[in-house]
């Protein structure tokens, strides 16, 4: 290679890498391509001093508006996964062009797997929701929606193998054991897979796999639905997956849909946002996740007075017109831990969660007020120590929460946790979420999770003054530091 060459090359090398900066004032970075808030320009001079991380943050700032980002991405990724068969942008290339999410991997591979005594506490929480609602009025179920790994893990490079056993086999065991309400979507889908449920570029199912989910839950509500047998579903290459996007923003592969007549005028949204009910359902439905985190919804079509309260993820945009559809009020809650006293009297609850965020279960305890159960004799239980617990007295109530130690092989019901608050005169006994809330706690712990409790305690209840707190959980009880309510 001559000497000549060898400049015309370096310096055609550095053209090319200085080229988005030099367009940069003239071509505006397509910052739509982000789900998510841009970096701002650091500060130069942060709390009165020079800002040591200015460089960093100039940094984070640039590569979030470089022009051309979005082709130079989508040609990097390129050669990362069709070529190299590399994961790139939390995105795995399978095999006839199928992409699943990276994360997904870890359950596919029981990389990720929970202890025994969080699975246990998972379904231990889930049957304390359930009494609620029962007792509210209402029906209960719990829908686990499969990663797309689970369904089709004949697509998966073989460099991951699939593990026998994960934490959606193990939590519905456990859901069996504890009789909670539930629906075993990984059996019913893999059944009809042939069909073709799940898009291939695309981490969600598809409408034709979420018709399927649809029944399955209002079967298991035990709701009079229309199935839908009927209805013609038409298959156009018209969806671009969100998998596709991230590998590909300057424009990728469309993906098949089943799409289907949807009657816009038989719905009415109450609350929030704004413009028609065919404009904010397609919203609603897209990818774009804007102003979803609570839907409010009326059917015209139906007259019986009832109701639903869904707390969902990104899975549930698909079940949207035909949950809907199902009863007169529908409310679609999208939180990693819900309120259960915002459910109103009498409305049938569906918790709808995928299996790659089977962790958020036992990441927070749900917002409710413990039952209230029989006085147990805290004389009867050997005292141990190694209890942490904490108070907080809040306008909602008092909220009790703490750490306990590990509980080993204790069985479903061993994991139950009671805490008894008792004075001179008189004990009352409540039932907490066996849940270590590592918000409350403001912990970052790895591993497995420690033990722990939380609880809310209803103002309604009326106590006041100083009590003493057990807690009885293991047949255990460990002594916490005295409460006092005012």
């Amino acid at each position: 290679m001559s000497k000549r060459f060898k400049v015309i090359y370096i310096i055609l090398m550095l053209l090319v890498c200085a080229l988005p900066m030099v367009l940069m004032p003239f071509i505006k970075s397509d910052v739509k391509i982000e789900k998510r808030e841009l970096n701002k320009f650091p500060k130069y001079v942060d709390k009165g001093k020079l800002n040591e991380d200015f460089s960093s943050g100039f940094e984070g700032w640039l590569n979030d508006r470089i022009p051309l980002r979005a082709y130079m991405l989508s040609a990097s990724n390129y050669l990362r996964t069709e070529l190299f068969k590399q994961p790139s942008s939390n995105v795995i290339c399978g095999k006839d062009g199928w992409l699943y999410y990276e994360s997904e991997s870890k359950d596919y591979m029981d990389s990720n797997a929970l202890s025994d005594a969080d699975i246990k506490a998972a379904a231990v929480s889930l049957s304390l929701i359930e009494e609620h609602v029962r007792a509210n009025g209402g029906q209960f179920t719990f829908v686990i929606v499969p990663n797309k790994s689970s369904v089709y893990p004949e697509y998966m490079p073989e460099c991951y193998e699939k593990a026998d056993a994960n934490n959606l086999t193990r939590l519905n065991d456990a859901l069996d054991e504890a009789d909670v309400t539930h629906v075993d979507l990984k059996t019913l889908l893999t059944d009809k897979k042939d069909e073709g449920l799940y898009h291939r570029r695309d981490s969600h199912w598809n409408y034709k796999g979420a018709l399927i989910g649809y029944n399955a839950i209002l079967d298991s509500l035990n709701r009079e639905h229309k199935t839908y047998d009927d209805i013609e579903l038409k298959k156009t290459k018209t969806w671009r997956g969100d998998l596709d996007k991230l590998l590909y923003p300057a424009g990728g592969f469309m993906d098949y849909q089943y799409e289907y007549d949807i009657d816009y005028n038989s719905i009415m949204f109450t609350g929030p946002g704004q413009g028609g009910p065919k404009e904010r359902l397609l919203n609603y439905m897209s990818d774009k996740e804007q102003g979803d985190d609570m839907i409010i919804a009326k059917s015209k079509v139906v007259k019986d007075g009832s109701s639903l309260y869904m707390v969902r993820d990104s899975f549930g945009r698909a079940l949207l017109p035909l949950m809907i559809n199902a009863y007169k009020d529908s409310t679609f809650k999208r939180t990693r831990s819900p309120d259960i006293t915002a459910i109103p009297e009498r409305s049938d609850f569906c918790y709808e969660l995928v299996e790659r965020n089977i962790d958020q279960l036992v990441e927070s305890a749900p917002f409710m007020y413990a039952p209230k159960r029989e006085k147990i004799d805290v004389g009867s239980y050997d005292k141990c120590d190694g209890a942490e617990t904490f108070s907080k007295a809040e306008s909602y109530g008092l909220r009790l929460y703490g750490k306990l130690p590990n509980q080993g092989d204790a069985s479903l019901e061993e994991r139950r946790v009671y805490i008894v608050l008792a004075n001179d005169r008189e004990s009352f006994t409540y039932e907490a979420f066996p849940i270590y809330d590592q918000a409350l706690m403001k912990s970052a712990d790895q591993g497995d999770r420690p033990c722990g409790y939380s609880a809310v305690i209803s103002p309604d209840e009326e106590l006041k003054g100083e009590y003493s707190v057990s807690i009885i959980t293991g047949g255990k009880c460990y002594q916490a530091d005295k409460v006092t309510i005012s």
